[in-house]
């Protein structure tokens, strides 16, 4: 068994081996995966967190010895929460921007090794920071960090993120792992049967006319949703679903609302 470990700020996970191909999803600094299969210039790889599946260029694979991926997963890991941290690349005498959301074990004396790769870290002051006393707000507060970051398919970054790797993300921060689709995360929770019911994070899932889940958002207070379409953006639901006041309708209707806290 051979792992892996995101050693930029992010790598692009494709649906094939072909720079052409879909980008379904991203690897974020810090997080470990582990080697399938190799296809000419590609790697096809599957996270350790929540075992999503795609292709990676060979020339971005950071090897890491088992033993020490093995110690990698058990670790304490930092979760960023700035919305970008520069770090140096002691190897290359690089200095380089990761972005919100990146975790990685807590590096000592300032220095986290990677495999092959060393690197430079100074933590923020975040942790040291009083937390929120309860998970909503702190939950909350995370989310609405996000407002106005780009709509991208397959993106996990503020630089650009999807609405599934929104709430995985916002979800991550609490340390629970979720899937990354939205139709593999609606599987689990447990089912609120009604919108009045609903609690901040709760997360509602939206389907097409053929029924399949096709959107999910979080809930906050007030009746207002947390989800990323278009951009990462609030707005009003109830039982039908996402009321867009810029266009007056609704773009988003309710299939079911799932509760992880």
């Amino acid at each position: 068994m051979e792992y892996g470990v995101c050693h930029i700020a992010i790598i692009p996970l494709r649906a094939l081996p072909s720079e052409k191909s879909e980008m379904v999803s991203q690897l974020l600094f810090g997080e470990l995966y582990q080697f399938l299969e190799e296809e000419e210039n590609w790697v096809k790889i599957e996270t350790c967190d929540c075992l999503y599946q795609g292709w990676i260029s060979k020339s971005l694979f950071n090897s890491i010895p088992t033993p020490n991926a093995e110690k990698y997963i058990d670790s304490k890991k930092f979760f960023l929460k700035e919305l970008i941290l520069n770090i140096e690349n002691v190897n290359a005498g690089t200095i380089f921007p990761i972005y919100k959301g990146s975790s990685f074990p807590y590096p000592e004396n300032e220095i986290l090794n990677l495999g092959k790769q060393a690197f430079k870290i100074r933590l923020p002051q975040q942790e040291e920071e009083i937390k929120a006393t309860d998970s909503s707000t702190e939950l909350t507060t995370f989310a609405t960090s996000y407002l106005e970051s780009p709509y991208l398919w397959g993106g996990r970054s503020p630089a650009g993120i999807d609405c599934s790797g929104f709430v995985q993300i916002v979800y991550k921060s609490l340390d629970i792992n979720l899937p990354r689709d939205a139709s593999q995360q609606v599987s689990l929770g447990e089912p609120v049967d009604f919108i009045n019911e609903a609690e901040i994070g709760d997360v509602a899932f939206f389907e097409n006319q053929e029924g399949k889940i096709i959107h999910t958002g979080i809930i906050l207070a007030n009746q207002n949703i947390i989800h990323a379409s278009g951009k990462v953006r609030l707005d009003k639901i109830d039982q039908t679903g996402i009321f867009n006041r810029e266009f007056n309708k609704y773009t988003h209707f309710l299939r079911i609302i799932k509760r992880f806290l």
